[in-house]
């Protein structure tokens, strides 16, 4: 193994585990794995694989695990979207039920008074009426007693002349 062999195979390394690390979010430990592996191979070609051909294909690779990481990122943020919609429209039907309810309470509230002052009204009309009634009767006797008064008046005068 010859040093600049192992220095380009961790020249390899190091670039592989930048970019696993820049662009997947792999863990630290997996990218060290991943530079090793890079590292060993790149000293065991000893300049017999081809270089740029693995380059491009850990740049591929490194691309479809950032694309698969941007895709997962969106499916999460689409869901925490959707979240945040659902609760803020919960929060707004939660809001309105509410005030919906207090306003439905305050119209029982307000037809409870008003029965309350119908049935006291009533009872009011239905004192007055007896009050009346009993005044009529009064008058009736009054009536009745200036009739009889009037009749023997009438009848006195009628015995006088």
């Amino acid at each position: 193994m010859g040093i600049g062999g192992f220095g380009g195979g961790v020249g390899i390394g190091g670039a592989l585990a930048a970019g696993l690390i820049g662009f997947t979010g792999l863990g630290f430990i997996a990218v060290i794995v991943a530079s090793v592996a890079a590292a060993i191979a790149g000293s065991f070609g000893l300049g017999m694989l081809d270089f740029d051909g693995l380059k491009d294909q850990i740049k591929v690779k490194i691309f479809e695990l950032g694309f698969e990481k941007f895709d997962e990122s969106m499916d999460k943020l689409s869901e925490k979207l959707d979240e945040i919609a659902d609760s803020v429209f919960n929060s707004r039907v939660e809001s309105a039920s509410r005030v919906i309810a207090q306003a439905i309470a305050l119209y029982e509230n307000l037809l409870e008074q008003q029965k309350k002052a119908h049935n006291e009204t009533l009872e009011q009309r239905e004192a007055d009426k007896v009050w009346i009634s009993q005044k009529r009767q009064e008058l009736e006797q009054v009536q009745n007693g200036l009739e009889v008064i009037l009749n023997i008046n009438t009848a006195i005068t009628s015995s006088i002349t």
